[in-house]
C-alpha cells in the first residue's frame, strides 16, 4: 500500500474491524448470500465517502473488515 498525500501530511491508516455477534452462537451459519450482499452495500457507502473497505471476510460468529481511511474520517463513522 501506498501512503496518502495531502498538503502538509503523508498518512497510511488502515483499520481492522471485528464485529462479533452478541451471544457468541453460529448466527451467520446461513446468512452467507445475505451477508455478502449487505457488505457489498456498505462498499457502495464507502465509496461515497473518504474511506475505502479494502477486504471482508467472515467467519462463523465474526465479520472482519480492513479499512482505509484519511485521518478526518472518525472511525465510529465508518462503523455506522
Amino acid at each position: 500500500m501506498k501512503y496518502e498525500r495531502q498538503n502538509h501530511s503523508k498518512f497510511l491508516l488502515v483499520y481492522h474491524v471485528i464485529l462479533v455477534c452478541k451471544f457468541k452462537k453460529s448466527a451467520l451459519n446461513n446468512l452467507e448470500g445475505e451477508l455478502r450482499e449487505v457488505l457489498f452495500d456498505a462498499a457502495d457507502v464507502a465509496s461515497n465517502s473518504d474511506f475505502e473497505i479494502l477486504e471482508m471476510e467472515y467467519d462463523l460468529d465474526h465479520v472482519y473488515l480492513l479499512v482505509k481511511s484519511y485521518p478526518k474520517i472518525s472511525i465510529l463513522f465508518i462503523i455506522n
